[in-house]
């Protein structure tokens, strides 16, 4: 048996597998919007609530907003094998981690939307969520949890510009500009692009290096 208990001033929610094994099937137990949000956050990171003990307990103890709302991880009952493991591919991490990764959003904005989210976890992936609310490009959406339409549109032969262009983080006049300015002074597109604030350097980063694997998946892995 499994034991795991989250604590926070008001409430604490407890992660129960009777289960054996490598993968074992844990149950959240707790107030019902906080067993929501951690499910949610449990689906996105390991894409099912059958999950490695000793993975979850790492995830519960290190993930940035299981952190901003619990302020103790604690193993009640069971023993961990810990062991760190492979380092994790860019199209393993959860949606908001790539969201960051990317440059798409701040840090600090998707803690925003994480807190209006949650009463909605219960019924809406957060991706579905973001969707509704218009907060990202329904593209860049599109891209990171379905990488494979994109191959299937040439993705890996596009040149940033383009990439850009395709998933609605810029205009077809802000790119003409931008290529214009690069016959000027010979910058790159992202260079320009970012310092007129048009995206971050982050997002120049992502995409002009992401590939998109014959398995469909992104591959990206940053200096």
């Amino acid at each position: 048996m499994q034991r795991f208990r989250l604590v926070a001033d008001q409430v604490q929610v407890e992660l129960v597998s009777h289960g054996s094994g490598d993968q074992q099937p844990f149950q959240v137990l707790g107030s019902s919007s906080e067993v929501a949000f951690l499910e949610e956050l449990m689906k996105e990171e390991f894409g099912s609530l059958n999950v490695n003990p000793a993975a979850l307990f790492s995830f519960l103890k290190t993930d940035h907003w299981v952190q901003e709302h619990f302020n103790t991880t604690l193993l009640l009952e069971g023993e961990l094998q810990a062991s760190e493991g492979p380092a994790r591919s860019f199209d393993s991490l959860p949606l908001g981690t790539k969201l960051v990764r990317t440059g798409v959003l701040q840090l600090k904005e998707l803690d925003e939307l994480l807190e209006q989210y949650r009463p909605f976890a219960a019924s809406q992936r957060f991706g579905e969520f973001l969707r509704l609310n218009q907060s990202v490009s329904p593209a860049v959406l599109d891209l990171l949890l379905n990488p494979s339409l994109f191959d299937q549109g040439g993705f890996n032969q596009k040149r940033l510009g383009e990439r850009l262009l395709e998933m609605g983080c810029i205009t077809e006049q802000q790119l003409r500009d931008a290529l214009a300015q690069q016959q000027l002074n010979g910058a790159r597109i992202g260079q320009i692009l970012a310092h007129q604030g048009l995206i971050s350097e982050e997002m120049a980063l992502f995409f002009a290096e992401a590939q998109i694997t014959p398995g469909g998946q992104i591959e990206f892995c940053p200096a």
